[in-house]
C-alpha cells in the first residue's frame, strides 16, 4: 500500500520567496502610483499649496486639462475647495472666493492656456450627504457659466 506524501514533492516556490515577491510587488506599484500622482499634479503645486495657505482647513485640489475623449470640451482648470458652511447659503462668500481663487492662479501659473474654470465648493458633514456647488467661469470672458 503507497501513501502520497506531499513533503517528498519538490516545491517549486518557498513560502518566503512568494511572501517577499508579494511585498516587492506591492511596494512598486504604491510607488508607481506615487510618481503617477506627482508627475500629473506637479504644474499645479504652487497654485494648491498657495491655496491652502489662503484657505486653511479646505483641502485644496487642482488639476486642469480636456476630458480624455471629449475633443469638443473645453480645456478647464478645475479647483475642489472644503468650506465649513453650506454653499448655497452664502453666494456673496462664495463669489469673493471664487474670485480669489482665480487671483491665487493667476499668481501662480499661467490660465492663458484654459478656456474655463470650474470651481468646486463643498462642505461635508459627517454622516450626511456632500453638499456640493460648482461655479464655471470663462476665463476668456470673465463671465460666469450656468
Amino acid at each position: 500500500m503507497t501513501t502520497h506524501d506531499p513533503e517528498s514533492q519538490p516545491k517549486l516556490f518557498k513560502g518566503r520567496t512568494i511572501v517577499l515577491s508579494l511585498l516587492i510587488f506591492g511596494l512598486l506599484m504604491s510607488g508607481s502610483l506615487y510618481v503617477f500622482q506627482a508627475v500629473n499634479t506637479f504644474t499645479f503645486a504652487d497654485t494648491q499649496n498657495a491655496l491652502a495657505r489662503e484657505f486653511p482647513q479646505s483641502r485644496p485640489r487642482v488639476e486642469g486639462g480636456r476630458l480624455k475623449g471629449k475633443q469638443e470640451n473645453p480645456v478647464t482648470f478645475r479647483v475642489t475647495l472644503a468650506i465649513p458652511f453650506n454653499p448655497y447659503e452664502n453666494d456673496a462668500a462664495i463669489q469673493k472666493m471664487a474670485d480669489r481663487i482665480l487671483e491665487i492662479a493667476a499668481e501662480n501659473m499661467d490660465l492663458n492656456q484654459y478656456e474655463q474654470a470650474e470651481l468646486h465648493f463643498y462642505q461635508a458633514i459627517p454622516e450626511q450627504k456632500i453638499i456640493l456647488r460648482e461655479i464655471k467661469r470663462d476665463l476668456k470672458t470673465g463671465q460666469q457659466q450656468h
